[in-house]
């Protein structure tokens, strides 16, 4: 009995091993690797990643791992990631874990209070992803320190926050030197629900899977000559072989039997296990009983306590146990677990449904009276208490161990384990007497919280019924402050969903029934209400709103809810003094989204001060590193990526800007859609435009019914101009206009920041209709031109109704007043006497805003029209030169294609020195400067005229394929692609005069 039955030697699984050592040294070379492990029960799943690791003790790969517990009737929360973590503390100790997870280490220490006192913190999705990015990050930084393997054992038993908190990570990996091996049974009952997941894991693109098969004959052989240290009698192998079917563990235990003198193989697996137990004295299987219902690693102290053996009489029957190998031992731990999930099955399905009952009750008097036995943190041990009471059959138990539980998973962050808690205990409470005091709340507080957890893991429906049930339960006369906390968590629930109607009435109502008396509460309330106002573009009320909070809370001295306040009124008033004194504020309170919140609103506000968009940049720049610490990068840090992005593009420091995008995009970030926006901007001026079209579309799905719906639009508004598309940048004028007159359904004023985006549509819309226009006078189309500017006029009412103006100057904001000056100028290219002197004001104002981009092509259309005004080389060259010079630094290839294709058409030198542009012949006529020879300017004449090659022939008596000829070499002397174009150069040049 006391022989070997696991092998030393490890058999087959070769090219199992050899891929996962294949994934290894991809990790180790920072391009982290996932690996799912599947196998029905006792295939070798866990010997195959214990053969991996032994491998790698000695280098310098740290390898941690951590395995799913199934305990009652659920998992316990965060249970792989517990042990994951409790390990590396062993190893490296709590400080060097502090320093490797940073200042927000607090938030770390609600799964491993060895860290410290938890962080206090608000619950919700934000809450639980901030954990999640501390997680990840923590786990980058230690594999700089070399190369990290992650296990995680039994996924079909993990709960639901771990499988979020998986799927977070191999989606979000990127460089770190990590490998996580995750396994599974693919034979569990439950693994249909698994198999979505699984599927979801694949779809990153960066998972591999290893499915192992069960050992043939020769592999078994192998497998028995290790254990046996010899060969195997042919009846005897071929006898195990045919009952095991080359599964491992059934091979081992077989010939565990064998080995004891049976004359008889048992035919199935369970029957052998269920036999094995049988042999053993009755206190090792009393010992057997309790540690399989346990479902875990017991420590020698509560089975002592749960067992009823004396010390001397529990150690035999540890003894014959472990000696068995149905029992085993993990080194350098107090604690003894069944040595298979199989066995632990096969002994818990043999009891009688009051013997098991009875078990986990008295595992929970145990764990109940001397709760250091629990094994874990808070979370863990309070949702075994339950399990295990809940089991018992004990609802006045199980009530206040559920509501625990529940409280201890929701501070981890466990809040799909915390909805599954409060959810049971509403069902047991009308099993209980007097359940308000059992449960040591009532109803309507279990039911806030069952919603608050529910919000929090991604149910706002189930959320919304849970707070109206809750609302319910309350007097309103008589509990108005509690109904008016509801009302805000309801209409949280209502924003979520998108219903901002429903979300406004229902804070609307809740300040309605506010008591007067000012209290931290009201303020917070008040103060949320201006929050969704300002997000729906309700700037006056919500500047009323932040301004009462405000009042209140420094009347109370409710820090929080102050600077919350300052927040709000600093954005509605577009003052940065409130959103310094909020960011002082939040940090002086550690609340760390109001931190990150401050310097997101801080840097929009700047950016729309005059002269203070540099200092903008500096705000965002530096929220971002804050934001990273803190654990909220890709949450409300991604907004300070996309707006530091977008503020490198306006500034011309493009390749900064690239790679901000490229380190935000390249893991999951709420600010998706804008960050796409930006880098549809991007290349758009790089000239990429499949790649803008793809970005700028990707923008429109990800993007929520909003302001920045609007920008959206008017990139791809941009880039279907540069395309020459200008029914589709028409289309996408008139759609963004639409979402914003939407957007400002029931507002009293003009928004400010629908202002700015009128603006930018007025501009973009007169810069369409001068390219139709021009077009049009090329093609002698006087009817082109009158709908072009009929567009206009348009246009002119549509803004109008979003923005209150129609394009003219009135702001300090440096964009804005840009965008004015730059309409005139675009005016008087629709009008067809594009202004020089229109253009230069237009380029000062932009350069004088350090906006370079902007203010090239400004100066390209100054020195456009300054060649169709037949002004000197001299005059028009330096000004051509400097937009090109931009365009080359900043890599816009775009703008640069039209510059240089211009200075074709005018005879211009781009890399010739101004003194010496000074001194050149100026061409003798329009036609010459393009090397046109007077027949082909006759035929450009037509061409501009709307002929065909066919009448062009007719009229200039030559053939039609001469005329084809000659249309083909104008296209390439004037640079251009079609006819259209070269018809627009003609009548922009007077060649068609």
């Amino acid at each position: 009995m006391g022989s070997r039955v696991a092998s030393p030697t490890f058999v087959g699984r070769i090219e199992e091993l050899e891929l996962l050592e294949a994934a290894r040294r991809r990790a180790a070379d920072a391009d982290p690797a996932v690996v799912l492990v599947g196998g029905e029960a006792g295939v070798g799943k866990t010997r195959l990643i214990a053969e991996l690791t032994s491998r790698h003790v000695s280098d310098e790969t740290r390898v941690l791992a951590g395995g799913c517990v199934p305990v009652g009737d659920g998992a316990l929360p965060y249970a792989p990631v517990v042990e994951i973590l409790r390990a590396l503390v062993a190893d490296v100790g709590v400080g060097a874990v502090r320093e490797l997870v940073g200042p927000s280490w607090p938030e770390l220490a609600r799964l491993l209070p060895a860290l410290g006192a938890p962080e206090a913190g608000p619950a919700g999705q934000a809450a639980q992803a901030r954990l999640f990015e501390l997680l990840l990050g923590s786990l980058g930084r230690l594999a700089e320190q070399g190369p990290l393997v992650l296990v995680v054992e039994d996924l079909h038993w993990a709960d639901r926050s771990t499988r979020q908190l998986l799927a977070f990570l191999v989606r979000n990996l990127r460089r770190e030197r990590l490998l996580l091996v995750v396994t599974y049974r693919n034979d569990e009952p439950g693994q249909q629900r698994l198999g979505p997941y699984l599927a979801e894991l694949d779809r990153s693109g960066r998972v591999e899977r290893i499915d192992l098969a069960r050992l043939d004959h020769a592999q078994t052989e192998a497998q028995l000559v290790g254990i046996l240290g010899a060969v195997p009698a042919v009846d005897l192998l071929d006898g195990v072989f045919a009952r095991s079917e080359g599964n491992p563990f059934f091979t081992e235990e077989l010939l565990a039997v064998v080995r004891a003198g049976s004359a008889e193989l048992p035919a199935t697996l369970r029957d052998l296990l269920h036999g094995r137990v049988q042999t053993l004295p009755e206190p090792a299987r009393r010992v057997m009983v309790v540690v399989a219902v346990a479902g875990r690693e017991v420590s020698h102290r509560l089975l002592a306590a749960v067992v009823g053996l004396d010390n001397r009489a529990l150690v035999e029957a540890l003894r014959a146990a472990v000696t068995s190998q149905l029992l085993v031992t993990t080194p350098g731990a107090d604690g003894y677990q069944v040595r298979h999930a199989l066995l632990r099955e096969v002994i818990d399905a043999d009891l009688l449904p009051g013997e098991r009952a009875q078990l986990h009750a008295d595992l929970a008097q145990a764990l109940t009276d001397q709760p250091q036995l629990a094994d874990g943190p808070p979370a863990v041990a309070a949702a075994e208490l339950a399990a295990h009471w809940d089991a018992a059959g004990e609802p006045t138990r199980a009530l206040p161990a559920r509501v625990q539980a529940g409280l201890a998973a929701e501070r981890a962050h466990a809040f799909p384990e915390a909805q599954r808690h409060y959810e049971r205990a509403l069902e047991l409470w009308e099993q209980v007497t007097d359940p308000d005091r059992a449960a040591g709340l009532d109803q309507a507080e279990l039911l806030t919280r069952a919603a608050v957890a529910a919000a929090s893991s991604g149910r706002s429906q189930r959320a919304t019924v849970l707070v109206a049930e809750a609302l319910g339960q309350l007097d309103l006369a008589s509990d108005p402050m509690r109904a008016a906390l509801l009302y805000m968590q309801l209409a949280g629930e209502h924003w979520a969903v998108g219903d901002e109607q429903a979300c406004l009435t229902a804070l609307e109502e809740g300040a309605r029934i506010l008591p007067a008396e000012p209290s931290a509460e009201r303020a917070r309330v008040l103060g949320y209400h201006s929050q969704t106002l300002m997000l729906t573009g309700r700037y006056r009320d919500a500047w009323r709103r932040a301004e009462e909070a405000l009042v209140v809370a420094r009347t109370v001295g409710a820090r929080a809810e102050e600077g919350h306040a300052l927040d709000m009124l600093g954005v509605c008033t577009e003052n940065p003094d409130y959103l310094v004194e909020a960011l002082r504020i939040a940090e002086e309170v550690g609340n760390a989204e109001g931190i990150v919140r401050a310097y997101l609103n801080l840097g929009v506000v700047l950016s729309l001060r005059g002269g203070r968009g540099r200092e903008a940049l500096e705000v965002a720049r530096r929220g971002l590193g804050v934001a990273r610490e803190l654990g909220l990068e890709q949450a409300m840090g991604s907004f300070l990526a996309a707006n530091l992005a977008d503020g490198l593009f306006e500034f011309g420091e493009w390749e900064a800007c690239d790679r901000v995008l490229a380190e935000a995009l390249s893991r999951e970030t709420t600010a998706a859609f804008v960050l796409h926006r930006v880098k549809g901007d991007l290349e758009v001026g790089r000239g990429a435009l499949g790649s803008a079209r793809h970005h700028l579309e990707l923008a429109k799905q990800l993007n929520p019914a909003s302001y920045e719906t609007a920008w959206g639009l008017a990139s791809l508004g941009e880039l279907a101009i540069w395309e020459g598309r200008h029914d589709d940048a028409d289309a996408a004028a008139d759609e963004g206009l639409r979402v914003l007159k939407q957007l400002q359904a029931g507002q009293d004023e003009p928004v400010p920041d629908f202002i700015r985006i009128g603006m930018r549509f007025w501009v973009l819309g007169l810069r369409a209709a001068a390219d139709r226009a021009e077009l049009a006078r090329a093609r002698r189309s006087t009817s082109g031109v009158e709908e072009a500017r009929q567009r206009v006029e348009r246009l002119v009412g549509l803004v109008s109704t979003v923005s209150g103006r129609q394009g003219q100057a009135g702001d300090t904001e440096p964009g804005m007043v840009c965008d004015a000056v730059l309409a005139k100028a675009e005016r008087s290219r629709l009008e067809g006497r594009s202004d020089p002197q229109a253009w230069q004001r237009a380029a000062v104002c932009w350069e004088r805003a350090e906006l370079s981009y902007r203010a090239a092509y400004a100066r390209f259309r100054q020195a456009e029209a300054l060649l169709a005004a037949k002004r000197p080389r001299a005059e028009i060259q330096p000004v051509l030169q400097a937009a090109h010079q931009t365009t080359v630094a900043l890599g816009a290839a775009t703008l640069r294609r039209e510059i240089e294709l211009l200075a074709n058409r005018g005879r211009l030198r781009l890399d010739e020195p101004v003194a010496a542009a000074a001194t050149a012949e100026a061409p003798s006529s329009p036609a010459a400067s393009f090397g046109l020879t007077r027949r082909e300017a006759e035929v450009l004449a037509l061409v501009a005229a709307g002929r065909t090659n066919r009448q062009i022939g007719g009229e200039l008596f030559i053939t039609e394929k001469t005329a084809s000829v000659h249309v083909s070499r104008i296209l390439a002397k004037l640079g251009v692609a079609g006819r259209g174009e070269a018809a627009a150069v003609a009548h922009r040049l007077g060649l068609d005069r």
